[in-house]
């Protein structure tokens, strides 16, 4: 059987409150979705989670396969800044921020979550990381991409010695997907935003507003029997990755 599934990630709207102690990101109160902060982070991190439902086709002893997979946005991601003397003008460095999009066979925990915007499961772990990513192989990862998003200043950008706006741009980007086939009632399914540190009053330089946009991931997969064996030995292997993660 060849089906398509998908998954709908929220758009996320956040501002800069200057008035807190150190700066923090909220909330646009207009536009509250769902959204969560990780805790002990400053509300640098912000994440979303849904779930893929495939308990029928594991109850039929079925196996789905990808075939592909691919991501679509519901418009452009843009953000505003904020910078209150002209002679030190915002650095584009300082107007990063990171996306990244995981769908996983195996449950993330949010201290996971935030480290995998610093690098990608499944690969080797750096030391400043340490086992805090979590016990992973590229095998669990079905879908997962890293976006670094920009400032684009050469289209219609306002000047970074003022206040001002633009769209995002793609700074750099990875795709660390594996498709790999799964016997799991369950795809997990994450998107995490990394936002450079939030500025108070005595500061009054930096990211005033980000505007990401919703998000669609689209899997094409077939759903097929395969050997009694093959089946066994997969099934088994989602139960004790998901306790063990």
């Amino acid at each position: 059987m060849d089906r398509v599934l998908n998954v709908e990630f929220p758009p996320l709207y956040l501002i800069d409150n200057e008035i807190a102690a150190g700066g923090t990101w909220e909330f646009d109160p207009s536009n509250v979705t769902d959204y969560s902060p990780i805790t002990g982070y400053n509300f640098q991190y912000w994440f979303a989670e849904m779930k893929l439902d495939l308990s029928g086709y594991t109850m039929d002893d079925l196996t789905v396969y990808f075939r592909n997979s691919f991501e679509q946005r519901a418009a452009s991601v843009d953000m505003q800044w904020k910078v209150d003397d002209p002679s030190s003008p915002l650095k584009a460095y300082d107007a990063i921020f990171n996306e990244t999009t995981i769908l996983s066979s195996v449950p993330i925990t949010p201290d996971q979550l935030a480290r995998m915007a610093l690098t990608a499961p499944g690969f080797i772990v750096p030391p400043q990381v340490g086992g805090l990513v979590g016990n992973f192989n590229r095998t669990h990862i079905i879908h997962g991409t890293t976006i670094n998003w920009g400032v684009d200043t050469s289209f219609g950008a306002d000047a970074l010695t003022a206040i001002g706006a633009a769209l995002g741009r793609v700074v750099d980007s990875q795709d660390f997907s594996s498709l790999e086939p799964t016997a799991a009632e369950n795809i997990y399914c994450y998107r995490v935003i990394y936002l450079p540190a939030a500025y108070d009053r005595t500061t009054e330089k930096g990211l005033d507003r980000v505007s990401i946009p919703a998000k669609r991931v689209i899997l094409n997969c077939m759903i097929d029997e395969e050997s009694q064996l093959e089946y066994m030995m997969r099934l088994k292997r989602s139960y004790e990755l998901a306790n063990q993660v």
